[in-house]
């Protein structure tokens, strides 16, 4: 046994001193703020990216599907489907905990009956787990991303539904392919993604909207990371200052970025706090489900309806304590891959800067996609299809957010 490896007990020791730790303030010098450099950032004027939603009732009602349906089609036109293609659903599965730490089923089956009246050919739906729950490396297999698809309630919508279910690491080790960003990036090595985004003609990424102990979201761009395999995932998570930047990047692959037609999120229920497995659950009077073509005005919905929920639908408890957990970010995550990788020293994963949530459009993976464009979006246009009149407070909370950029 490597020296570096640890038994789940010590992990846990390790993860509760961290937890006592949240009470304390977290120490300046590991902050690190964009919003200086936000301001001095160019206007893109010719890119105003746009994002439709539906406010959906708690619980099941009549016209579900319907709701659903018209907020996809008013994010795109599915002019790029021809009859017989073949889609790829990139779930998010970290781990077997059901939605919100996973995507929704509900949206799921809602998805694969939309793209079978659209003329889809195949459908595949899947990922491969995070590390914690799977963990396959060329000589050794831990965990099933089969099985975290079952637990989480998935899998039986995907065979109900007669999708392909598609688990990535089943595929083998030396299956994943190298491949690069386009441009310039902040990848030290090619990255090795998964085959399987060869074996679709398009792509979409159903998400869901979460707190992220080290990220503070997982959403739609922090998804692509379920396409890599071990060894990049690793690098990802000792990538230190460009921590936010990598996982951005994951997007910019050309045999993903080419393919991916749809960003889909369900945020009936949302991990307000923690994440990305567990967390304070929120499940507001009228939750937010919402489509784009554009991945970047996706994220920024979603991020302004976290901080809604983490905001007015969490309780002081859980935002004092529980969430104070993130401020300790470097620390857990450098428990993290030592835990994970036991060939890798607790010191010598480096430092992931802090971000303390204020303008949205200042957080360094969003910042990362602007600087790509050249400069910030002129303005984000927000298309609710349907808007309740006991949903004008959240609209006007979301309008704020995403109108400060």
């Amino acid at each position: 046994m490597s020296k570096n490896q640890w038994s789940r007990r010590d992990f846990l020791k390790f993860t509760g001193a961290a937890a006592c730790t949240a009470v304390l303030p977290a120490c300046a010098h590991n902050m690190k703020t964009t919003e200086a450099e936000l301001g001095t950032m160019p206007v893109a004027k010719a890119w105003t990216p746009h994002v439709a939603s539906a406010w959906v009732p708690r619980g099941e009602h009549a016209g579900a599907y319907d709701i659903f349906k018209k907020t996809i089609e008013a994010s795109s036109d599915f002019s790029w489907l021809s009859k017989g293609d073949s889609v790829l659903i990139k779930l998010s599965l970290n781990s077997g905990n059901s939605f919100p730490a996973t995507s929704d089923p509900w949206a799921l089956a809602f998805m694969i009956r939309l793209l079978r009246e659209k003329g889809a050919g195949q459908i595949m739906a899947g990922d491969s787990s995070g590390v914690e729950s799977v963990h396959w490396t060329e000589k050794d297999q831990k965990g099933s991303s089969a099985e975290c698809c079952r637990q989480a309630g998935l899998l039986d919508v995907i065979e109900q539904n007669k999708a392909d279910a598609v688990f990535f690491e089943e595929k083998g080790y030396d299956s994943f392919i190298e491949a690069n960003p386009v441009g310039s990036h902040h990848w030290k090595e090619p990255i090795w993604v998964t085959s399987a985004v060869n074996e679709a003609d398009h792509i979409i990424y159903l998400a869901r909207v979460s707190s992220h102990v080290l990220g503070d979201i997982t959403s739609g761009m922090k998804i692509g990371v379920g396409f890599l395999r071990e060894d990049s995932r690793k690098a990802f998570h000792q990538g230190g200052e460009s921590f936010y930047a990598m996982y951005e990047e994951i997007n910019q692959i050309p045999e993903i970025s080419s393919k991916l037609r749809l960003v889909v999120s369900s945020g009936r229920k949302v991990f307000s706090t923690f994440g990305p497995d567990n967390g304070h659950v929120t499940e507001p009077d009228f939750g937010l489900v919402f489509s784009s073509e554009d991945l970047f005005a996706h994220e920024v919905l979603a991020y302004a309806w976290l901080l809604y929920n983490r905001e007015f639908e969490t309780d002081f408890f859980d935002v004092g304590i529980t969430g104070r957990l993130t401020k300790r970010r470097s620390f857990i995550n450098k428990g993290f891959v030592w835990y994970t990788w036991d060939d890798t020293g607790f010191h010598e994963t480096p430092k992931i800067p802090l971000f303390i949530p204020g303008n949205i459009y200042a957080h360094p993976s969003i910042m990362n996609f602007m600087k790509r464009k050249g400069g910030r979006p002129s303005g984000i246009e927000w298309e609710q299809v349907n808007a309740p009149t006991r949903s004008e407070k959240m609209a006007d909370y979301i309008n704020g957010k995403i109108a400060a950029g």
